[in-house]
């Protein structure tokens, strides 16, 4: 079992909707699948001061009593702090090269990507050169011809690698080179954004010194992994489930216990942490943090569907008070 942080529990709550059911017996009794729900520790509505726990409802058996999940009982005076991550679509970092020059006769025109961290081993000094080149003859091509020569030998080569790490794009004047979105596999593949940067060299053929006189021009648009995506919530949910289920997921197969998984990966996901702890009075009296994660899936990235956010906090908020609730997000 693996971690994110120092909390010694995290534990995910994820939805996408807020249910109108006030009590734990009617939430189980009539709530839908994938509705969420804060309500007081005694199985109440929520109340100023109150303990609380949060509820959702799942697509399991009602007949076996697995139709829902709950969290653990938060109380209300060992919370330290609510925090709200609103979602942030992620972006891939690319470089547009432009402003090429007027090709000459009997030149070395090259653009090397240096791709990081190739083989996983997360080190900056671990990477590898994918070069793309285009050589004039005696008779000097377009600029058009140039980038489409250049683009062309870079895409053969990124194929040879697997044709999934950075996309080739060209017109007439540019040449932008893409991250791809990499593919999650819990508990093995995280989904790790492509890590990259690429030069662009223009050297004479049989130049003695092998001077690099290259004046085309680069921009840089950087990488984010944004906030609430599928990725962070798919992964997040299979190392926080090692808490609450089978640890040892997969060591005992095929005798080990299924664990439930409800993240998607399409999903858009506005991100609510509540951070609280528990006392433990032997050996000693010790502060054992733990964090509560709800996240509840937009399924479209409008600000009409804040709504069910807004449900959530405004619970938190009869609970815990204005204070240390993050104020409701716009629906319009």
């Amino acid at each position: 079992m693996s971690v994110f942080g120092p909390n010694q529990v995290e534990e995910p709550i994820i939805g996408n909707a807020y249910a109108t059911e006030t009590t734990v017996a009617t939430f189980i009794a009539s709530a839908s699948d994938k509705e969420i729900k804060v309500l007081s520790a005694d199985g109440s509505a929520p109340a100023s001061g109150e303990n609380f726990k949060v509820l959702q409802k799942t697509a399991g058996s009602a007949a076996k009593g697995l139709n829902y999940e709950f969290s653990d009982v938060v109380k209300a005076d060992k919370v330290d702090k609510v925090i709200l991550a609103t979602y942030l679509a992620a972006t891939e970092k690319a470089i547009v090269f432009s402003s090429f020059p007027t090709p000459v006769a009997n030149t070395n025109y090259a653009i090397e990507i240096r791709l990081y961290n190739d083989g996983g081993t997360l080190s900056p000094e671990n990477f590898a050169t994918i070069p793309g080149y285009y050589v004039t003859g005696a008779t000097a091509p377009t600029v058009a011809a140039l980038i489409a020569g250049l683009a062309d030998s870079l895409s053969a080569n990124l194929t040879k690698r697997g044709g999934g790490e950075i996309s080739v794009t060209y017109d007439a004047t540019t040449l932008t080179l893409t991250g791809l979105a990499q593919t999650v596999v819990p508990g093995k593949i995280t989904g790790r954004q492509i890590e990259f940067d690429a030069t662009s060299k223009v050297i004479a053929i049989g130049s003695v010194t092998g001077e690099n006189t290259s004046t085309i021009a680069k921009a840089v648009t950087q990488s984010n992994p944004g906030r609430g995506t599928g990725n962070y919530a798919v992964n997040l949910e299979w190392f926080a489930k090692g808490y609450k289920y089978e640890v040892y997921r997969q060591t005992g197969y095929p005798a080990d216990f299924n664990t439930p998984y409800y993240a998607s990966i399409a999903g858009v996901y506005n991100v609510i942490h509540i951070k609280y702890y528990d006392d433990r009075i032997s050996p000693t009296v010790e502060k054992q943090p733990k964090v509560l994660t709800i996240l509840i899936d937009k399924v479209t990235d409008t600000l009409a569907n804040n709504a069910s956010t807004n449900s959530v906090l405004a619970d938190l908020t009869t609970i815990l008070g204005a204070s240390k609730v993050p104020a409701a997000l716009p629906v319009a």
